[in-house]
């Protein structure tokens, strides 16, 4: 799998909701103090109000790095679809099906990541016994359109949605949502707004905080007067799940500082959450120096997510 190897195309990026205004954020209010984390429909108004400071060009030309497709087929087995999100705007994904009633794995990626990149995962995710769905944003790999902050939010739900309705049929199996950095955003926000649909959330190199990210790319966050509740507001959307969680980090992740999974992994509002932390491994050597920890931990989520949930937290 590509992962990206410059500081800019390792940041990350957002989540998904659905379309909706309200009266924006104040500067210097989070959005957890704005709306109690026990009101989601507030929440997701709260959270896409914020995220359009984020959508103007200034912003998003430093965030996002789109790479192109090199259109090459699927491997063997593998089916792409094409989800619409808007009038004339479809998103690429490819889906690796493991067997009928199999657990599946829905995968938003790391920035200057595509849906090509994780065709060599499928085969581990097989042996899981997962089926695995990579998802390309606005203006990634095949995807049309332009990326934002917002619509990556709201495009979550509807690429759910389309899943649900549209390709897994009558008998939806127990769907575990993943994110990789950057994808950490939308991952976090639909376990956290439709938790009831998922049976489990694992996050990968996610962080908790947006400006710093921000700063790392050059945004000028100071003279666009942006503040930490203009960003995703990760942090605040985890103390809404209540799905199995795993959160895999880096100890010596320069991209996403380890703090950040801390701070994910305390906000957390899941009774059965598990830190599971990576020594010697940065932000793009994760999965291969994590090795049977990091696999195993994803495999005992996967496993237990598609028989029951279990009660208690744990970390490690």
């Amino acid at each position: 799998m590509r992962r990206a190897t410059s500081t800019a195309l390792l940041l990350l990026t957002c989540g998904a909701v659905p379309a909706c205004r309200s009266p924006r954020v104040e500067p210097g209010t989070t959005v957890e103090e704005a709306v109690a984390p026990e009101d989601v429909g507030g929440y997701l108004a709260a959270m896409v109000a914020a995220l359009e400071r984020l959508d103007q060009p200034l912003v998003a030309e430093r965030i996002f790095f789109p790479r192109p497709d090199p259109g090459e087929p699927g491997p063997p087995g593998s089916r792409d679809l094409e989800i619409p999100v808007a009038d004339g705007v479809t998103l690429h994904a490819r889906l690796h099906p493991a067997g009928p009633g199999a657990p599946l794995v829905l995968l938003f990626h790391g920035n200057g990541e595509i849906v090509a990149d994780y065709d060599d995962l499928a085969g581990a995710y097989r042996e899981l016994g997962a089926s695995l769905l990579v998802v390309d944003y606005r203006g990634y790999g095949r995807s049309g359109g332009e990326p934002l902050p917002s619509a990556l939010i709201r495009d979550s739900h509807r690429v759910l949605s389309y899943l649900r309705d549209r390709v897994l049929g009558p008998d939806v199996p127990p769907i575990v949502v993943f994110g990789r950095s950057l994808g950490s955003a939308p991952a976090i926000h639909l376990a956290a707004t439709a938790g009831d649909l998922l049976a489990g959330l694992i996050v990968e190199s996610g962080f908790a905080r947006t400006l710093p990210l921000l700063a790392l790319v050059g945004v000028p966050v100071a003279r666009l007067g942006l503040t930490e509740a203009d960003g995703f507001s990760n942090r605040e959307a985890m103390r809404l799940v209540r799905i199995p969680t795993l959160l895999l980090h880096a100890d010596e992740d320069r991209i996403i500082p380890y703090e950040d999974a801390r701070l994910n992994f305390d906000a957390c509002g899941a009774a059965d959450k598990r830190l599971v932390t990576i020594e010697g491994a940065d932000h793009n050597s994760i999965a291969a120096y994590g090795g049977r920890t990091y696999w195993g931990a994803i495999a005992e989520l996967v496993r237990g997510a598609a028989t029951a949930r279990r009660g208690g937290g744990e970390e490690r």
